[in-house]
């Protein structure tokens, strides 16, 4: 289950307040997903989100905060996902100065070069580390919860860089925060992930999405009260199956005695046993020994001493 969409769709859905934060949030985005170029001299940003949603919020905090109209967005096809992907393009005279102010780019000695450094002085607030993190999830994360009926997929929370110091840089960020990843390379791309259910709930309640958190515990309460269902009934199951086969191996003790020397040849406590459970094939071992009025114990003894019998004829 697509479980990701929950999350970006409430991050999405909440007013982000202080300036601070939304240029925290737009640069997690552009971090994440973001690739500059230069055209006809000047210096574009170019950027990709997954649905219109994402694209028209961003386009507003851009009008509110910079007073910059996106007006170049395509739609085209994302051939890996089957799904629309949305492109924003920034470009103009004003580019340089708003990507310096997301600390997207950097001014050292009179020169603009790229900042390579992702938490710097924008991700100091914790507040802003936070709407920066959301920003990045939105860009480049996913997760997935198993399916109702799925018993092999597991919990799984990822968010995807083209390189590897910004994957690192962001595990050893969150881990600061008490939410432990794992980095792993998969194809070109260096994957920031986690594969525990508790783990994936601290990420979602450090970001924070309170109704994501909410909904995943409430998932993971009800699978596990079905996998506790599900494991009883299989204990169950097998219980029935040692009682048919411990049963059958009784019944044919029984036969064997019957067919070569005779019930009437065993002690009397034994001889009723024998008769009562051939008689009484389908009762479990607590109901043959109500019904012979001795514990489960002794009837156990008894059936077992039976056998022993068959088995030295």
């Amino acid at each position: 289950m697509n479980f990701g969409d929950t999350i970006k769709k409430e991050i999405l859905s909440k007013i982000i307040k202080e300036n601070h934060c939304k240029k925290a949030f737009i640069a997690g985005i552009i971090r994440g997903t973001g690739a500059l170029y230069e055209k006809d001299g000047e210096l574009g940003l170019e950027f990709s989100v997954a649905d219109e949603m994402t694209a028209m919020f961003i386009t507003n905090v851009f009008r509110t905060l910079f007073r910059y109209e996106v007006r170049e967005m395509s739609v085209s096809e994302d051939r890996l996902n089957k799904k629309d992907k949305f492109t924003l393009n920034i470009s103009g005279e004003r580019t340089i100065e708003i990507l310096i102010e997301l600390e997207i780019l950097i001014e050292r000695k009179g020169d603009i070069e790229l900042n390579l450094d992702m938490y710097g002085q924008m991700t100091k607030r914790d507040c802003c580390l936070r709407a920066f993190i959301r920003g990045l999830f939105v860009a480049v994360g996913g997760c997935t919860i198993p399916q109702k009926k799925d018993t092999t997929t597991g919990y799984h929370l990822e968010l995807v860089f083209s390189h590897y110091t910004p994957a690192l840089k962001t595990s050893e960020k969150l881990a600061e925060h008490n939410v432990l990843t794992k980095i792993t390379k998969r194809r070109d791309s260096y994957i920031v992930y986690i594969k525990s259910a508790e783990e994936i709930k601290d990420f979602i309640a450090f970001l924070p999405a309170p109704v994501a958190v909410l909904k995943l515990t409430d998932f993971m309460i009800n699978r596990e009260l079905k996998n506790r269902s599900n494991r009883q009934k299989n204990c169950d199951i097998a219980n029935v199956n040692k009682q048919v086969e411990a049963s059958a191996r009784q019944l044919e003790a029984i036969e064997k005695i019957s067919s070569t020397i005779g019930l009437e040849t065993l002690k009397d406590d034994l001889r009723r046993t024998a008769v009562a459970r051939k008689e009484n094939p389908d009762l479990t071992l607590g109901e043959l020994a109500e019904e012979l009025k001795i514990s489960k114990s002794c009837l156990n003894h008894r059936l077992r001493k039976l056998i022993v019998i068959a088995e030295e004829l």
